[in-house]
């Protein structure tokens, strides 16, 4: 039997131990979209940013849910990276890595990749580069809205 969800200011309410457990069971037994949904947030995003707030992030979310270099580069091989792209991941020694997204996606699903990408390198040293370019494609004819960094 599904625990029943508590609104989020009586979640809000628990210290934080019994916070982190309420949380365990519901994610034991709901998907992050049915609490989005029981708990009025206009998207699962929200979710993620409810648990930073809380300071209870990285009790709760899952290791597969995290960021991971490896398992991003796993999931572009898989989509059938051009060759000469998987020959440079081969070749890179185990403190190196490259990150490459070409996708069209909607704004949250981007957003998601980006907070993921940003705590990954929250606790990495080294220098990095990065070249950004974001297009709206609903107004691509229009206007360009393409960003660089």
């Amino acid at each position: 039997m599904k625990p029943e969800i508590l609104p989020l200011s009586e979640l809000e309410q628990l210290d934080e131990a019994e916070k982190i457990q309420t949380l365990q069971q519901y994610r034991a037994a709901y998907t992050i979209k049915d609490l989005s949904a029981a708990w009025q947030l206009s998207n699962p995003i929200q979710y993620y940013m409810w648990l930073k707030k809380q300071h209870i992030y990285e009790q709760i979310v899952r290791r597969a849910d995290k960021f991971e270099p490896s398992k991003e580069w796993r999931r572009l091989q898989d989509n059938d990276v051009r060759e000469a792209d998987r020959a440079k991941v081969r070749g890179l020694s185990a403190d190196q890595f490259r990150y490459t997204l070409d996708t069209d996606s909607s704004g949250p699903e981007l957003a998601q990749v980006f907070r993921r990408l940003a705590d990954f390198l929250q606790n990495e040293k080294g220098q990095f580069r990065v070249r950004i370019e974001l297009k709206g494609l609903g107004q691509q004819a229009a206007t360009d809205t393409s960003l660089e960094a």
